[in-house]
């Protein structure tokens, strides 16, 4: 079963509380995706139907803290930026970077980013867990 609850309160720029806790089964290291609020609408690209929405996420977050009916849980995601000296083959990065290979497109088919309004995370938020890899 996929646990699906709110933002409680915003405790620090990189911590929130859930109003999931121990009473719901929640544990150390579980992930949550702090969900946008209008889904990504996919329509046939034929007859226009409505195929489905897409839970658009604004960020993961980690449990660490679990109380009986509130969760702690705290920003986890790394961004890899490149090291000093990329350009010059001749001197070799200062910090390793990783690349994702990623698909050709148009950028007219790639779906509009959140505004700014809506990338905030804000009491009220939907939460759901997001299952592990595992």
């Amino acid at each position: 079963m996929i646990l699906e609850g709110k933002v409680a309160a915003i405790v620090s720029v990189r911590e929130v509380a859930i109003n999931l806790g121990d009473k719901d089964d929640v544990e150390p290291g579980m992930i949550f995706a702090i969900l946008a609020d209008v889904p990504l609408r996919v329509e046939d690209p034929d007859t226009r139907e409505l195929l489905g929405q897409i839970e658009r996420y604004k960020v993961k977050v980690k449990v660490t803290e679990v109380l009986e009916r509130l969760s702690i849980c705290r920003t986890y995601e790394i961004y890899e930026t490149p090291g000093l000296f990329p350009f010059l083959p001749l001197i070799p990065p200062m910090v390793a970077t990783r690349r994702v290979r990623t698909l050709r497109i148009e950028d007219s088919e790639l779906p509009p980013p959140l505004s700014d309004e809506e990338s905030y995370v804000k009491v009220g938020d939907r939460v759901r867990q997001v299952p592990s890899e595992d």
